[in-house]
């Protein structure tokens, strides 16, 4: 049976993500849920990137812009480019929205997405973040398999060096 994620799904994740945003905070960032990742099977993507640039928006307001490299269901190897805008909520919490597009390392194949993060950001060291990407493509390729998906990632990054990892599973 195949079952299709609509961008009223993804409405109900985020309005979800948004409204009780500290105590999803609580629970991602809570040692005891946020590294149990066996319910969720094999992740199909694993990303190494860069913030390309930065850019203070408003108050507690910043834009990134990003890149990266990746490898999605084990052996495809992708490009990850776009831009996310960070609202500062205080006590070392954030939110994000943003988009961006995956393509294949020869550029034949793309998949557009739309994401929403909370970050957890301490006054020093690494900061750690959780979220849901929602995925769209006219891909009839490798990349097919991303249409109409809705997954959920975790990663770290560094502030001081820009460096960020993440890994991200489908939530089915």
């Amino acid at each position: 049976m195949c079952k299709e994620v609509t961008f009223n799904h993804v409405g109900v994740v985020i309005t979800f993500l948004l409204i009780v945003g500290t105590g999803i905070s609580t629970i991602f960032f809570n040692p005891v849920y946020a590294q149990d990742t066996t319910m969720l099977g094999e992740p199909f993507f694993v990303e190494q990137g860069k913030i390309t640039s930065q850019k203070e928006t408003g108050p507690n307001r910043t834009q990134f812009t990003f890149s990266s490299n990746g490898i999605m269901n084990g052996s495809i190897e992708v490009t990850n480019t776009g831009d996310i805008t960070t609202v500062s909520k205080g006590n070392n919490l954030g939110f994000d929205l943003g988009q961006g597009v995956i393509s294949t390392r020869d550029a034949n194949e793309t998949a557009n997405y739309t994401l929403i993060t909370v970050e957890n950001i301490p006054q020093s060291g690494n900061l750690s973040f959780r979220g849901a990407a929602a995925y769209s493509t006219n891909s009839t390729g490798e990349l097919s398999f991303l249409n109409g998906i809705l997954g959920i990632f975790k990663g770290e990054g560094n502030p001081q060096t820009g460096n960020f990892k993440s890994t991200e599973w489908e939530w089915k």
